[in-house]
């Protein structure tokens, strides 16, 4: 099972403020690895912006080069390093680098909110089976911080089993991965306290 890095570097961190950066780094997550040229069929960028991006994710520790999936010595592809990232905005000390942790993790949260807003908005493109399986929930629970902390780790340590038992290989190329009818399937929750 791959391992969950901890950011404590701001400056690794605001290797994901870029927008761009965030959506190549999540399309090698859904796509597995790729290169300029297929990343640049989702995205609108001119290949240099791409390869740029790319290599600053890199230089940062979110993806890698994948040399043996190259046919020739100028193609190059591009792969997720394994393993989940996190961080929280509470460990950074200094100002600037609190507003660059608390900018990202606002930039994500509204992109995940706007792909749930996509979905719903083309849920019917999807079809009958994958309409009733989508699924939707929000639960009232009384918690204290600790126990909040030890069911987000037995969530997390279901979701690691799903995604370990069907990661793509980041050794294969998607043209020779096998159609298993499964698709992509982004979940997302948050845990907090409020008060009424």
């Amino acid at each position: 099972m791959p391992e969950s890095r901890r950011l404590n570097d701001p400056a690794v961190l605001k290797g994901l403020t870029h927008p761009l950066r965030r959506r190549l780094f999540r399309l090698l997550s859904l796509l597995g690895p790729a290169t300029v040229t297929m990343l640049g069929q989702h995205v609108e960028a001119d290949p240099g912006q791409i390869s740029y991006h790319l290599r600053e994710l890199g230089r940062r520790g979110f993806i890698e080069e994948a040399p043996e999936l190259a046919r020739d010595r100028r193609e190059r592809w591009w792969r997720i390093v394994p393993g989940s990232v996190t961080w929280s905005t509470s460990q950074f000390e200094d100002p600037a680098d609190r507003a660059t942790a608390d900018t990202l993790y606002g930039a994500i949260v509204a992109e995940q909110f706007d792909r749930l807003r996509s979905y719903e908005a083309a849920r019917e493109d999807w079809g009958e089976d994958w309409s009733n399986a989508a699924v939707a929930s929000n639960s009232h629970l009384r918690l204290s911080p600790d126990e909040l902390r030890e069911l987000s780790s037995e969530l997390n340590g279901v979701l690691r089993r799903w995604a370990d038992a069907h990661r793509h290989d980041p050794h294969t190329r998607p043209e020779d991965r096998d159609d298993d009818g499964r698709e992509n399937v982004f979940l997302f929750f948050h845990g907090f306290p409020e008060r009424p």
